[in-house]
């Protein structure tokens, strides 16, 4: 579809306008591309673009929250979103003529001026975290992730992946700092269509934008796209039955003269039912239950040339052998007439639907615009598909790909495959295993006198909270108030905690969603909650046994069995504190911070698991004030921290020692 009628518009502070208007109904739509994409941002904070595509909008603004702005919008019926993504950044809105300047004005004080609300960052931060942890659940997910970090390496600005330490590193500064950096008039295109008058919305938009400030400085320089030597590669995920094996190379930009003549091959060689992959390598030999390729054009930049199969393991390296031999016959012999023609009838009707409306016909020519591509670009595309011939698809094939430099990538269960992928090259093992958090302690080499300091005070720690009281507990029960801030919603958790040294536990949970309780002795353990009763075992289980020996009573009570290093004193709260690191605690360390005056315990580190994305976090507890419980000295409030952001306030109601213990707390229901 081409559009002849609409507007161009150059405002004085660099921003496009394309213009298009339509009376048939009261809407209209404005869609904005800005270049502002996650290429820019720093490799140790890769996520930023992201977080700041999303919190622009969830946010708010200097006149409004994110939640008046959800309320203003849909009072309206209205639309406006924000994104980033992997090379440019954009926005939409969508709203009734009546409402189009408060939705208007709603879109530039967001686009403009956003708060990015130190809340909103860390939801998007948890959800991006939650991401992370789920990433392998998916093989195909897998396969097209760590083929890109093939294709153009693993620190390249379009193939580096979030880790947790990425997203832990952005704070509210680096938002502000990358919108002030990339978010500018002069890099923003305006799409507008609907029930507007052209010369009056040009007005409204120069009004809504005037205290836009084009930039300062000039973006950065694209990145370089490699053609690295051909590898093959291997990531193991032994739990599947069936592998991906994707084959490829760097492609092409789409305005390579080879370009229409690839797209053409591409149809023939792996788009559709009737691709040649389709039928030799699923149909003919029953190799893989899904097949194909992408010809690996792009618009910015080049793409990547890629064919893939889904297949069973013991066809992996079959199916990656027939798919070679099915390209290489694309640069060796023509196709026929009959597949030129199917193909070319297939690019031609299936392309009308591809924008069929004015709003994304017009976000074409932004595309076109902004990459340096001609105004006619698709019109010459498509007359140059038109006219293929068998002879520009051959050419263009032993031009573009080649199959003796594609590299290999097969996830899967390599102990399965009928063949260890040598035929084709040395084999690299790539490591899908996601990166727990670094530390950022820096533990100093571990002397006797450091583990005899370190032992001493926790000595004076345990005499502070309890003496003997504490060094002959047998078993406590606590309960506790916690309010905790979640996805935005404030909650209350009433948590009531039994243990029985030295191996049972019973915590029972009371939350708005029902009760939940967990137990665990020194047989295994089980939880009970909304969705019923199931055993728990793996990482769940040892961190439910945590819970008693990481406690900090427990710690103070059996330090002796524990290695115990003193560090340097540190200042916590406005208070002088010696650190003790902790270690025997399974897998996992304690930092204890105890009072340089009293010996009290005033704050502790450890690692932990976010609630809601699964991830790992630091988490310290900050203690308050300190009351005597049961003969003990314990916090009569604290504060608990994930990655040194608030995750929970907590209050001791009550503490028992040794009290009555009801057995049957410890008895799978």
């Amino acid at each position: 579809q081409v559009i002849d009628e609409y507007t161009r518009v150059e405002l004085d502070n660099g921003m496009v306008l394309f213009l298009a208007e339509d009376h048939e109904l009261p809407l209209i739509e404005l869609s904005a591309t800005i270049q502002a994409g996650a290429i820019y941002e720093p490799g140790d904070k890769v996520g930023l673009a992201s977080i700041t595509g999303s919190v622009l909008r969830s946010g708010g603004t200097a006149s409004w929250t994110g939640d008046q702005i959800d309320e203003m919008v849909e009072a309206m019926g209205a639309n406006v979103e924000t994104w980033v993504g992997g090379s440019s950044g954009g926005a939409y809105m969508s709203t009734l003529t009546e409402d189009a300047d408060q939705a208007l004005g709603i879109l530039a004080e967001i686009l403009m001026s956003p708060r990015f609300d130190p809340d909103k960052i860390d939801l998007a931060k948890t959800q991006h975290k939650a991401g992370i942890s789920r990433r392998n659940d998916e093989p195909m997910s897998i396969a097209q992730r760590e083929f890109s970090r093939v294709v153009f390496g693993p620190d390249h600005p379009l193939a580096r992946i979030e880790e947790y330490d990425t997203i832990g590193a952005i704070g509210r500064d680096d938002l502000v700092e990358f919108h002030a950096r990339y978010f500018h008039p002069d890099r923003t295109w305006l799409v507008v269509v609907g029930d507007f008058e052209s010369n009056d919305m040009v007005a409204r938009i120069e009004k809504a934008f005037a205290a836009w400030q084009k930039a300062d400085q000039p973006l950065p320089a694209d990145p370089e796209i490699p053609m690295l030597p051909r590898t093959v590669n291997v990531a193991a995920k032994e739990d599947l039955t069936q592998s991906i094996v994707l084959l490829g190379h760097k492609g092409i930009r789409q305005d390579d003269p080879n370009m229409s003549g690839i797209a053409v091959a591409n149809r023939i060689l792996g788009g559709g039912f009737a691709s040649r992959l389709f039928v030799e390598v699923r149909s003919n030999r029953g190799l893989a239950y899904s097949t194909g390729s992408r010809g690996g054009t792009g618009w910015r930049f080049p793409g990547t040339f890629m064919a893939f199969a889904g297949t069973k393991s013991e066809s992996t390296e079959e199916a990656a052998t027939v798919i070679l031999d099915e390209i290489r016959k694309m640069i060796t012999e023509p196709v026929t007439e009959a597949e030129l023609r199917v193909a070319v009838d297939g690019i031609l009707n299936s392309d009308v639907f591809n924008y069929d409306t004015k709003r994304e016909v017009l976000d074409r020519q932004v595309l076109f615009e902004m990459y340096g591509y001609p105004r006619d670009f698709l019109q010459t595309y498509r007359e140059q598909v038109r006219n293929m011939t068998t002879d520009k698809i051959l050419a263009a094939c032993q031009a573009v790909w080649k199959p003796d430099e594609m590299s290999i990538l097969a996830v899967g269960n390599p102990a399965d495959f009928d063949g260890d992928l040598t035929k084709f090259g040395a084999v690299n093992t790539i490591d899908i295993t996601i990166p727990e958090p670094k530390m950022t302690l820096e533990i100093p080499a571990v002397s006797a006198e450091s583990l005899a300091q370190g032992q001493a005070l926790l000595d004076k720690a345990a005499a502070a909270v309890g003496g003997k009281k504490l060094a002959g507990l047998k078993s406590f029960a606590s309960k506790m108030g916690l309010d905790l801030k979640i996805q935005g919603m404030d909650l209350h958790f009433d948590v009531v905690k039994t243990v029985v040294y030295p191996d049972r536990l019973h915590m029972l949970q009371k939350t708005p969603f029902g009760n939940m309780a967990q137990a665990v002795t020194a047989d295994g353990g089980w939880a009970q909650g909304p969705a019923g009763i199931q055993d728990v075992t793996g990482d769940d289980l040892a961190d439910l046994r945590r819970e008693i020996d990481a406690d900090i009573i427990s710690v103070l009570r059996d330090h002796s069995q524990l290695v115990c290093q003193a560090l340097e004193p540190e200042e916590i709260e406005g208070r002088v504190c010696d650190r003790v690191y902790i270690t025997g605690l399974g897998d996992d360390y304690l930092l204890v911070y105890l009072d340089a005056e009293n010996s009290l315990p005033r704050a502790e580190q450890a690692p932990g698991k976010d609630p809601m994305s699964q991830g790992p976090v630091v988490r310290r507890t900050i203690y308050g004030e300190y009351q005597t419980l049961s003969g003990l000295k314990m916090p009569a409030t604290f504060v608990i921290l994930h990655d040194g952001e608030e995750f929970a306030k907590a209050t001791y109601d009550g503490f028992d020692i040794d009290p009555k213990i009801d057995d049957s707390l410890f008895v799978k229901p």
